[in-house]
């Protein structure tokens, strides 16, 4: 039989979406694939015009070129069961493309305090109010900082708020009474340019500030504080207060000789990371880290001994 594959695509789509899938870029990806197979001519899904499709943009990252095969090789597979003559599967694997974490840049207190009274000199006065919230926000509560300009007013209720994390995970994180204190005088603000409900950070006209702006803008605020490059980091990010949330609390389970296995997983579900694995990343993420933890597995060998 015959297959229509922007319908079996559409099918492919909403049979995922159903399941829980976000599929955030899907769309866009599934489209491009299609509109190409079309200007050549072609009716079928093959490996060759699989790889053709994800590697087509010689100076991207190998990881992109992965993630555009892993979309086309799983429409692939659900146009081959409609019809095998209509899609060769595509094997895994045929991009390799590891995970490489950059070195996180690590604030320290001052350079978070300098980071906040920079963003308060922004214009206008709105925007930095939004700035310097939001950085406070992620430096104190670990958030990733796409959670924390999604937040609306009426997830901060009784010193808790509810973050809407990936994959539309909702997860609890209570907050210091400072940063509820610090979060009401920052309503007292937006009111005079936002409705009383809706986003919580806003931008100059009163809508949920954007993030691609915030991060632009951060960038600019990491450049007026004069931040000292590190060995390795690239230059500050605003995801890297998350990092430092993390490392910071790490360090502290060390130091007060807690049981670092059960802080991981507590840290884990506060910070919203599906995998375990992710959060134990950050015991190598900092050498100040990597010190304490060979301390305390020196002094455990010592105590080992007859």
């Amino acid at each position: 039989m015959s297959v229509d594959l922007r319908a079996a695509a559409a099918e492919w789509l909403s049979d995922r979406r159903a399941r829980g899938y976000l599929l955030a870029d899907h769309d866009r990806l599934v489209a491009a694939f299609l509109d190409g197979l079309a200007a050549r001519g072609a009716t079928t899904i093959t490996v060759a015009g699989a790889l053709a499709f994800a590697q087509d943009r010689p100076g991207t990252d190998r990881r992109w070129h992965a993630a555009r095969l892993r979309v086309v090789r799983g429409l692939a597979a659900h146009v081959h069961a409609l019809d095998p003559a209509a899609a060769e599967l595509v094997p895994a694997g045929m991009i390799h493309a590891k995970v490489t974490r950059p070195i996180p840049y690590l604030y320290s207190n001052d350079d978070v305090t300098r980071l906040m009274s920079v963003a308060a000199m922004m214009s206008p006065p709105i925007l930095a109010a939004s700035m310097r919230t939001l950085i406070g926000l992620v430096a104190v509560t670990g958030m990733r900082s796409g959670e924390a300009v999604a937040l609306d007013v009426e997830d901060l209720s009784e010193g808790v708020l509810t973050v809407t994390g990936k994959y539309a995970k909702k997860r609890l994180v209570p907050v210091h009474p400072t940063t509820v204190e610090a979060l009401a005088r920052y309503q007292e603000i937006r009111a005079t340019r936002a409705a009383p409900g809706g986003p919580l950070l806003v931008g100059a006209k009163g809508g949920r500030l954007n993030l691609n702006w915030a991060r632009t803008a951060f960038r600019r605020i990491a450049d007026g504080c004069g931040l000292a490059a590190r060995p390795g980091c690239g230059a500050p990010r605003l995801h890297d207060l998350r990092h430092t949330f993390a490392v910071n609390s790490l360090i502290d389970a060390h130091r007060q000789g807690a049981d670092v296995d059960a802080r991981i997983a507590t840290l884990a579900t506060y910070l919203g990371h599906v995998e375990p694995v992710n959060t134990y990343w950050y015991l190598t993420a900092s050498p100040e880290l990597m010190a304490i933890v060979s301390e305390r597995v020196s002094a455990c060998r010592l105590r080992r001994r007859p």
